[in-house]
């Protein structure tokens, strides 16, 4: 656990979680199928499953039902974060995807589910404008003015996609016939040699 800095004089080690980590969830459940002693596999799942929660507390806490870029000293108030702003990022929702379709955590699919309706709807009802969806200055803040007219890319490629297959009574791309790359295209991996 040593560091080496080499930026200057000044470091200060704080926790903090962006909102792109929580792709890693997804990431790690998918693994976990792979490993040859099972209690580690439980272990990955559990830990993916905790770490799903934690995303889906970056919705839930704010007022907005919006989440943060970023938390900062584990404190979901934002006290200690230096931005606030949502741009429609797709990691949880990813997340929370792979999560409800991987096998040992069946019993958790309706929660992870729930997770993305919520947001989802959080989502629409502060952020559609007239001709899509903008992205938010300050998730603790309600009421007008709150928008930043910017529309990534990524939230019709992947964001709505992820919160769509989410959503989904049987996953018409199962994890075990398809692939999906970093952009949320799915690959068929039936024929693959």
């Amino acid at each position: 656990d040593e560091l080496q800095w080499r930026g200057g004089a000044a470091f200060a080690r704080e926790p903090a979680m962006e909102h792109l980590a929580c792709f890693v969830p997804g990431w790690v459940a998918l693994g976990a199928r792979y490993q040859a002693d099972p209690e580690r596999a439980k272990r990955h799942l559990r830990f993916a499953d905790e770490l799903a929660e934690t995303c889906w507390r970056f919705y839930a806490d704010q007022p907005t039902g919006v989440a943060p870029e970023r938390v900062k000293g584990r404190d979901t108030t934002l006290a200690r974060t230096d931005t606030r702003e949502y741009i429609l990022r797709p990691e949880a929702a990813e997340g929370w995807f792979y999560l409800s379709q991987t096998p040992g955590l069946e019993h958790r699919r309706d929660a992870y589910r729930d997770w993305g309706w919520r947001a989802f709807q959080a989502i629409n009802k502060q952020l559609r404008v007239a001709h899509g969806h903008a992205s938010m200055r300050d998730v603790r803040r309600t009421g007008g003015g709150n928008v930043l007219d910017r529309m990534e890319s990524f939230w019709i490629a992947e964001t709505l996609k992820y919160f769509y297959l989410l959503q989904e009574d049987e996953p018409s791309l199962p994890l075990d016939k398809y692939v999906f790359n970093t952009e949320a295209h799915a690959f068929s991996i039936e024929d693959a040699p």
